[in-house]
């Protein structure tokens, strides 16, 4: 098919709506078997998703930029800490739509192993809720038995 018979197609089709969703350079869905109402719901889900996913990207390119940033202010600090002789653990923990990054870094001892305290890596800790229920159990307990 010649290009200018393509290009004649597509201006007649302009009105009309496509038989064809292009979803990828190679990959391409043809709805000619659909009747018109149905492609045009059909392209308007389309168009609707396209829409979600460039949104998407735009939010993960900016929270990938900020994360990069964030790194980088942080290593420089801790460069800058170390270089001037003092020791320095920086941990930073965030969760945005990329996923969870924990972050520890710094020259000191507890750096070099790597670990996260529970609260670091956002993990709840439980002791004073287990504490308190033992403290309730043995009010309970003793009002039992005493009483």
């Amino acid at each position: 098919m010649s290009e200018e018979h393509k290009r004649s197609q597509v201006t007649e089709q302009k009105n009309s709506i496509p038989t064809e969703i292009h979803l990828g350079p190679n990959t391409s869905l043809d709805l000619s078997w659909l009747s018109e109402e149905e492609r045009k719901q059909l392209m308007i889900e389309h168009t609707k998703g396209m829409l979600d996913l460039g949104r998407k990207s735009q939010e993960l390119h900016v929270d990938s930029g900020a994360l990069k940033r964030t790194l980088d202010d942080l290593s420089s600090t801790s460069r800058e800490a170390s270089e001037d002789g003092n020791s320095v653990t920086i941990s930073h923990t965030q969760t945005t739509s990329i996923g969870r990054t924990e972050v520890l870094m710094g020259n000191t001892e507890k750096a070099q192993k790597g670990r996260l305290t529970k609260s670091q890596t956002g993990e709840k800790d439980w002791t004073p809720y287990y504490i308190a229920g033992a403290v309730v159990l043995v009010i309970v307990v003793a009002m039992i038995t005493g009483g």
